[in-house]
């Protein structure tokens, strides 16, 4: 669906587009004429009007700004011969790119290039920065001479010469005197549904419902403008969100898939996903994703989108937990005094451990001279709060690394739409409290955390009031959160929740029983002994386990493996 190799060459004369493909993905927008062509793939969200404008306006800007959803593009002007190529705002799928003396080659996935091109040298800074961050912290890839795309950018070729530009900086939208949350939380009502409105397909499409607010909002806006749709959740008997799902459907009344996470997918379906996962990521992610790969499957059978609450709870409210999204070096390098302080933390770390200490030299060096260039030690973002310093590298750096790797790995199969990435609704909102930018950093109070849901609260009940009214996993109702009484709910929610221990086998993505099940398959990945050291399963936690196992098992599918390397298996 999306699989591209471009080659754009640097000097010769281009007089159409289709001539720069060595694999074309299907193109869903194409424009052409005597000045200029436009091409864009993946899904590209067309409103009223954009064509005709777009006629008098062919600024990559204006295409960012006006454009919608998660695509590629490729924009050629015929008169002087320039070309543009990158991908949409906050580069949620990523462009893989390398610089050769005659040619720029780009691609979606690292693997395929550098297959295409016969690079076979390793970055050892893309392992360096995956184990600690659970996600590359730059724009390297597995191949030395394979690069990122940098967020919100795009390539310019022209005159026999390449530049990467920058199209938008979020924190040039941050409002510098939010309006109060309680004087802008109805019209924000309005601004949201106006903006969500375009992303929802006219034909029948999938909504994705949990137990928390983001997918109950979205499915309160698809009844409000009177969609076809169907809900769905994925999860282990244990899951409350497949529970909270199926009364939410129930009481809509609409159709409702239960992709239940049980023995069959463990036993089938987990490995190859889990597999694929690490493949279509580039090696940015781990096996213990298989799940979202797998729902996407199984409902493309059914749709051609669906539509997720992805990046609503980091839009409205302040990150407070870490975990596979945010790692904890990640807060630490945020929350540290000075770039040394934080440097001993990593340094000391269970991930460094593992390490061949003389294979990473030079690349701990690089790292630490980037990690001073990022906004926490940045001068150049002195002007913001912590918080707001925090949420440039959560907006640049972690949606697209942390929920790209998901989305590259779903538009395989299925068109993911995620509403709350709407840049008009940003605009908005940042100029408002309810936004959480305007939050302390790494806010666990919950009454502070409080204004971070009164806007899903105030949106489901204009859309759907019934879904105000039925408890979320939180243990309180939306209506809650609007109501006089319902701060009594919220404390008594809370304090259940925190009180509530979890039981040992408590796995609702089964993401440990597919372990158990699989594990003497991935026990079996040679282990690269030039970069790990590792003797035995026991030694590493099962978060670095996952994570050293997938690098592993995307280093052995590369197509060359550098004639150094000397490979180690974990014992059974």
């Amino acid at each position: 669906m999306i699989e591209f190799i471009l080659e754009i060459p640097l000097t010769k004369k281009i007089t159409g587009l289709s001539e720069l493909f060595v694999k074309k993905p299907v193109v869903e927008l194409h424009s052409d004429n005597e000045f200029y062509e436009f091409i864009a793939w993946g899904d590209p969200v067309v409103i009223n009007g954009f064509r005709e404008r777009f006629h008098q306006d062919k600024s990559i800007e204006f295409i960012i700004n006006n454009l919608y959803g998660h695509y590629y593009y490729l924009l050629l002007n015929k008169v002087s011969g320039s070309i543009s190529m990158g991908n949409s705002l906050f580069s949620l799928l990523p462009v893989y790119y390398s610089v050769s003396t005659d040619k720029i080659f780009f691609s979606e996935n690292a693997l395929p290039l550098g297959k295409h091109l016969a690079k076979s040298k390793i970055n050892k800074r893309f392992i360096l920065e995956t184990l600690l961050f659970n996600y590359p912290l730059f724009n390297g890839s597995i191949f030395e001479e394979i690069n990122l795309l940098p967020s919100n950018s795009y390539f310019t070729i022209e005159k026999g010469k390449s530049h990467i530009r920058k199209h938008t900086r979020i924190e040039n939208l941050f409002g510098k005197n939010p309006v109060p949350w309680k004087k802008s939380v109805n019209q924000m009502t309005g601004t949201f549904l106006d903006a969500v409105k375009k992303y929802l397909p006219e034909k029948k499409y999938a909504t994705a419902l949990t137990g928390g607010f983001d997918g109950r909002t979205l499915t309160a806006s698809g009844l409000y403008f009177g969609r076809d749709i169907s809900a769905y959740s994925f999860g282990s008997r244990s899951s409350w969100d497949t529970e909270i799902a199926g009364l939410l459907s129930e009481k809509a009344g609409i159709p409702y898939i239960k992709i239940e996470l049980n023995d069959d997918y463990v036993k089938t379906a987990s490995l190859d996903c889990g597999r694929e996962f690490i493949l279509n990521s580039s090696g940015t992610a781990t096996f213990a994703r298989a799940h979202y790969l797998h729902a996407a499957k199984l409902l493309s059978e059914q749709f051609e989108h669906i539509i997720t609450g992805n990046f609503g709870s980091e839009v409205f409210r302040a990150l407070h937990v870490t975990g596979t999204v945010m790692s904890k070096h990640s807060i630490s390098m945020f929350d540290s005094e000075s770039p040394d302080d934080f440097f001993k933390v990593i340094e000391s770390g269970d991930e460094n451990k593992i390490l061949i200490e003389s294979a990473f030299k030079n690349e701990w060096n690089n790292l630490k001279e980037g990690i001073l260039n990022l906004p926490c030690f940045n001068q150049a973002y002195s002007g913001l709060t912590k918080n707001q310093r925090f949420y440039v590298f959560v907006f640049e750096e972690m949606f697209r690394k942390y929920f790209g790797a998901e989305m590259i790995n779903q538009f395989r199969y299925i068109k993911n739409r995620t509403p709350f990435l709407d840049i008009e609704f940003l605009k908005e909102i940042f100029k408002t409290e309810l936004a959480g930018i305007h939050s302390d950093f790494f806010e666990h109070s919950p009454f502070k955390r409080y204004k971070g849901q009164v806007l899903y609260a105030h949106i489901i009940k204009k859309a759907y009031p019934d879904f105000g009214k039925m408890l979320t996993d939180k243990g309180y109702k939306p209506n809650d959160l609007i109501h006089p009484l319902g701060k009594l709910n919220i404390a008594k929610g809370y304090l259940k929740k925190i009180m509530r221990k979890t039981t040992p086998d408590f796995d609702p993505y089964s993401v440990n029983r597919a372990w158990e099940y699989n594990k003497n398959i991935w026990q079996k990945v040679p282990i690269p002994g030039d970069l790990f050291n590792i003797k035995s399963l026991e030694e590493l936690p099962k978060e670095i386990l996952f994570k050293v196992l997938s690098l592993s098992y995307f280093v052995d599918s590369l197509p060359q493996r550098r004639e150094d390397a000397k490979e180690i298996h974990l014992a059974p």
